[in-house]
């Protein structure tokens, strides 16, 4: 079970529910940038959590779709590790005290996969009721220390070109609330 796509589901209406998989649906006022227009080569997903947050290397999934009309085109990608020096400053001013930043990014055969996949969106966006949206899957996260509640939040950022800024997808979710859910959705202990 996802502990956070339960309890956090980010959507033009900005719903919080509680998995570990969080979505976006393009649309809401202000608007927040997205995989499904970005440069793929310069996305980044920058997550801002105590240091005994751990993201498994090679296990944080993206999700691009679009579903509606047009037809159902959706697929996976795999967040690889990006240099966190070369984002330092741009997610400062988020950066709460005892924040650690992880920065992860497409593989270049991955944006390269996005960049068709947009095509294909685009060509698809021209029929009616096309609803477009990405999830970023936390659900390979865990815990790495005493379960005590942390006074450090959970972050999570999102910038869609190296031209522009990062921008917040998720602020201040508390850590020991996720510790503390059912069983089958919390944040588990690292092995």
């Amino acid at each position: 079970m996802r502990f956070l796509a339960k309890s956090l589901v980010i959507s033009a209406a900005a719903l919080l529910s509680a998995c570990s998989t969080f979505s976006f649906l393009p649309g809401a006022s202000d608007p927040i940038p997205t995989p499904i227009a970005a440069n793929p080569a310069s996305l980044r997903i920058a997550v801002l959590a105590p240091e005994e947050f751990r993201l498994p290397k090679g296990e944080i999934e993206l999700t691009v779709y679009q579903r509606g009309a047009g037809g159902d085109i959706s697929q996976d990608y795999m967040l690889v590790n990006a240099e966190p020096e070369s984002a330092a400053a741009a997610v400062a001013e988020f950066r709460k005290p005892g924040q650690v930043l992880t920065l992860l990014r497409l593989s270049p055969a991955d944006a390269l996969r996005l960049r068709d996949q947009q095509e294909q969106m685009a060509v698809a966006r021209n029929a009616a009721g096309s609803k477009p949206g990405f999830e970023v899957d936390l659900d390979s996260t865990c815990w790495n220390g005493p379960l005590v509640a942390p006074v450090v939040p959970l972050d999570v950022l999102i910038r869609a070109d190296s031209d522009e800024e990062f921008h917040p997808l998720l602020s201040d979710i508390d850590i020991f609330e996720l510790m503390n859910r059912p069983e089958d959705s919390r944040l588990k202990r690292c092995s």
